[in-house]
């Protein structure tokens, strides 16, 4: 690789870096399937990769980024009406094409939000969310390791969860008020 294409591909990989997860949230909010998004990001960014050289340094790439996952979530649901597994609504396609939700406007406070509500729960509870989604162990395998049934780990997650939710609600609500 030359001078020129190290240059590109640093600065592609310092620009996914700081929007992937960006890109994934956009995803995410039109294909709730993880392993699906996850699957369309994946396809986003080889495209991405692809047209780098098109890209101009300096304008936005999270939104050429959103561009094309886009495209790429469109091409998701496409496939899967013509499989027959999907009755992909017109409607929906217009959304896609259209709308940005705007939950990515706060994304970054979004995360900050959730990382001061993570620190408020006990050691256990947290122990118990990096087994779950640092680990990738199955409820079942939690429940084994802590002697508890799946559907006890299960319930606990669901409580921890919705105790985050609240969290952040609560400071949300409390910033629209100020």
């Amino acid at each position: 690789m030359d001078r020129k294409g190290q240059l590109n591909s640093d600065q592609f990989v310092r620009l996914v870096t700081q929007n992937q997860k960006k890109i994934l949230a956009f995803i995410l909010y039109y294909v709730p399937i993880y392993s699906d998004a996850e699957d369309i990001l994946q396809e986003t960014l080889a495209t991405l990769w692809r047209k780098f050289d098109d890209y101009e340094i300096g304008t936005d790439f999270l939104m050429w980024g959103i561009t094309v996952a886009r495209y790429e979530v469109l091409r998701h649901y496409r496939s899967r009406k013509t499989a027959g597994k999907f009755h992909f609504d017109e409607r929906l396609q217009e959304v896609i094409e259209t709308e940005t939700p705007s939950h990515l406007d706060r994304f970054d406070d979004r995360i900050d939000t959730l990382r001061q509500c993570l620190k408020k729960l006990s050691s256990s509870e947290t122990t118990l969310l990096n087994m779950r989604y640092e680990q990738e162990l199955t409820f079942a395998k939690i429940g084994y390791r802590l002697g508890l049934s799946s559907v006890a780990v299960f319930k606990r997650i669901g409580k921890i969860h919705e105790r985050l939710v609240h969290c952040i609600r609560l400071y949300f609500a409390g910033e629209e008020r100020l």
